[in-house]
């Protein structure tokens, strides 16, 4: 399970609801890490057809983990 959450695509968490970048079908959040260090949310397509998963995470963790900041 570990290697599919490392592998998933990355993406900043916003204010909006999250769309599918791909299809741009609205995606249901079935993973939330946001009350731990990790501060990540698993993300997946609503649209059968796609059922794109991704992960966002924190603008500053995101930074600091890309030595931005």
């Amino acid at each position: 399970m570990n290697n599919k959450i490392n592998s998933l695509e990355i993406f900043l968490m916003n204010e909006q609801p999250f769309t599918c970048p791909h299809c741009g079908t609205r995606c249901e959040e079935i993973g939330n890490f946001c009350h731990t260090n990790a501060k990540f949310l698993i993300e997946q397509c609503l649209n059968k057809n796609c059922g794109f998963m991704c992960g966002e995470e924190e603008d500053e963790d995101y930074l600091k983990l890309w030595k931005i900041i």
